[in-house]
Formats: structure tokens, C-alpha cells, sequence
């Protein structure tokens, strides 16, 4: 919990530890966040599993985590539409924070393009 509240600036909402399965709730802005916690799955922790969270800016984000000694590699561009920064969780769960592009214009040349 103290890595999404104090690294990356998230606010717990709720935090139920007895429970079944034990849950928290976190956000930050209009997005929330609800992690539980399976203890049959424990030994698979991170496998196959990201997370893409969009942000409104991906540089000032950045520059956020880097005032918190979050060990983050410079935003990248790439061919799908978003920059983006990525990292893991303490249980290796990949993030990435994205900020997408607008105005992506599939290219699709089928009879009904460009109506």
C-alpha cells in the first residue's frame, strides 16, 4: 500500500485487511483503484499482468516520481499511441502510466472510409 500511496501518490479510500479476500481502495483524481489480495495466486505475482493507467500528462507525472526517488526511466513515445512511462510494483506488476494521443486516425481503406 505505501508504495501506490507514498510513491506514486495515490490515496487509500478503504482498507479492509480481514477480509475475504483481504481489499483496498485507493485514487488519484477521477480514477480509482481496488487491489485485492488472493492468496492462491500469491506464487504468480506479476505474470502477464499490466497495468495501463492514463494520465493528463506523462512528463509532469515523471518529474512527480523522480521527486520521489522512484527509480522510472524517461518517458518514451511509441507506435501505438501513447507516452508512456513504465515500472513495477513491489509484487512485479508492470505499469504503465500513459498519456494518449488524440487524434489517432486508424488507417482502414473499406468501403465506407472517410464517412
Amino acid at each position: 500500500m505505501r508504495f501506490y500511496e507514498e510513491q506514486l501518490g495515490f490515496q487509500l479510500d478503504a482498507h479492509n485487511p480481514e477480509g475475504e479476500p483481504p481489499m483496498a481502495s485507493l485514487r488519484a483524481g477521477s480514477l480509482r483503484l481496488r487491489l485485492a489480495q488472493h492468496l492462491e495466486t500469491m506464487l504468480r505475482r506479476g505474470r502477464g499482468v499490466h497495468l495501463f493507467l492514463g494520465v493528463d500528462d506523462v512528463d509532469s507525472y515523471y518529474q512527480y516520481l523522480k521527486e520521489r526517488a522512484v527509480p522510472v526511466p524517461p518517458p518514451a513515445d511509441e507506435g501505438w499511441g501513447g507516452r508512456f512511462i513504465t515500472l513495477q510494483d513491489p509484487d512485479k506488476y508492470r505499469l504503465f502510466f500513459v498519456t494518449w494521443q488524440e487524434r489517432i486516425q486508424p488507417e482502414f481503406s473499406g468501403p465506407d472510409a472517410g464517412s
